[in-house]
């Protein structure tokens, strides 16, 4: 039996984390630097998952080579990014994640957009801009709404959808002047904005084959619901998030999609990695798509690792043993691997950080913007069974226990043959948790989104 090692410490990598020890051979996983949410699950409290609060590359290369583990995930950008792959196969440790260099998938637009182009895939028009007043007096002139974007990594965030020249210009100045992202905001690329249906579709890539999973998800990113006007006015058009909620199947899921999907975006995209840059991908890549309402598809961004929360779904429907695709993906033999999906639909509502007291008496409006930590969280014992909990934003406090800890805090996931009933499993649960703020009679400070499962 194996040891598996999870790099990360949100909702994605717990989920990755639940996956794996679900494999025939699997019989640890690690998480770290993880969060201390997993103790709190049965499979932690048994000892199947563990979380180990190292972050240090090297501290982590050693605690696997010590611990015989025969595999790790990295499951997030940022130690993508920072080369702590490259750090782990220079000990001989079999990964699923690119290496530094190859991330310049996701955290240069400019160079992605380019490589897509070449090779023929279909993407909304942009320009890219050094100099904040250049773009300004692009989106004046173009006519037309856009979508103004951070060129490196964000978090998921550097995505500005604008409704005007004036929100335009605001983005402009949040990501180049303001540089709300830092470095990633010296480059900012401005894209025609598409109207239709998002798509969240994955693809694992072994350096020679690719498996595309043709189970894809819907994601979620406005901050709150069509016309909630009051949580509109409470963040102050601040609407921009790395997610919100998710379910899988897609409801525009079918054979003939996917294979579409497969054939002018996915495999065009593989075979300029290959063959044009000549690169040994190992890993996984996720397509963000959009289907107008008259069937085009294009391309709105390529990210290097799952996506947080669409893993939550999409994992959860993979009846194939994810630790065998994982070492397929190491070893070359991706072309050997059959997926096979159950039956069953996922939905994903997250609990949020919302509106709470400060310290100083004011008030934190709520995520996505400004939100406070520590809050007591409350209900988990009164949880349904079969309802999958991954937690994300939490950390554990002397004496209040489990506490929030960021702005997405639990991704409650119901699921059911039925879809409707997967959605009333997920709220129905989330209902019954609570984020108690001490600095307001305990007042639940837990917000979502009312309309996860949806159209939008």
């Amino acid at each position: 039996m194996e040891k598996v090692l999870v790099y990360g410490s949100g909702g994605r990598d717990h989920c990755l984390c639940d996956k794996y020890i679900e494999s025939r051979h699997v019989e640890k996983v690690y998480f770290a630097p993880g969060n201390p949410g997993v103790k709190y699950t049965n499979k932690g409290r048994r000892g199947y998952i563990e979380q180990v609060p190292i972050r240090d590359f090297k501290a982590v290369r050693e605690f696997c080579l010590e611990n015989q583990v025969s595999l790790v995930d990295v499951g997030s950008e940022n130690p993508l990014d920072e080369g702590l792959v490259d750090v782990l196969n220079k000990a001989g440790l079999a990964t699923v994640g690119p290496r530094a260099k190859y991330v310049q998938m996701e955290n240069d637009r400019v160079f992605t957009k380019t490589l897509l182009a070449a090779a023929g895939v279909p993407m909304a028009e942009y320009r890219a801009f050094h100099d904040a007043e250049t773009a300004k007096r692009y989106v004046r002139n173009i006519g037309y709404q856009v979508v103004v974007k951070a060129n490196g990594l964000a978090a998921g965030k550097g995505a500005i959808v604008c409704d005007d020249v004036t929100e335009a210009e605001a983005a402009i100045d949040t990501l180049m002047v303001k540089k709300k992202f830092g470095k990633s905001g010296d480059t900012c690329v401005i894209e025609e904005r598409k109207y239709g249906n998002e798509i969240s579709f994955f693809a694992y890539l072994d350096g020679e084959h690719f498996l595309p999973l043709r189970m894809f998800a819907r994601d979620y990113k406005p901050a709150c619901d069509p016309g909630d006007k009051e949580t509109i006015k409470l963040l102050g058009g601040n609407l921009n998030t790395g997610g919100t909620g998710c379910c899988c199947p897609h409801d525009l899921a079918t054979p003939g999609l996917s294979n579409r999907i497969i054939r002018e975006i996915v495999s065009p995209t593989v075979n300029a990695v290959y063959n044009k840059l000549g690169w040994n991908y190992k890993g996984v890549l996720y397509f963000g798509l959009n289907i107008d309402e008259h069937g085009d598809l294009c391309v709105f961004e390529i990210n290097v690792r799952h996506g947080d929360p669409e893993a939550q779904v999409i994992l959860r429907k993979l009846q194939t043993d994810l630790y065998e695709i994982a070492m397929a993906t190491w070893e070359g033999t991706l072309d050997e691997v059959k997926q096979k999906w159950n039956k069953n639909c996922y939905v994903d509502v997250i609990a949020m950080a919302g509106k709470a007291r400060s310290p100083s008496g004011g008030w934190f409006k709520a995520y996505p913007g400004r939100y406070g930590e520590g809050y007591k969280i409350e209900g988990l014992e009164n949880i349904e069974r079969g309802i999958a909990i991954f937690y994300s934003g939490v950390d554990e406090h002397p004496e209040r226990g489990l506490v929030t800890k960021g702005g997405r805090v639990l991704h409650v996931v119901g699921s059911s043959p039925v879809f409707e009933e997967a959605v009333d499993k997920a709220y129905r649960n989330i209902e019954r948790l609570a984020f108690l703020d001490h600095r307001n009679n305990n007042e639940n400070c837990l917000r979502y989104q009312k309309t996860i499962g949806g159209v939008q």
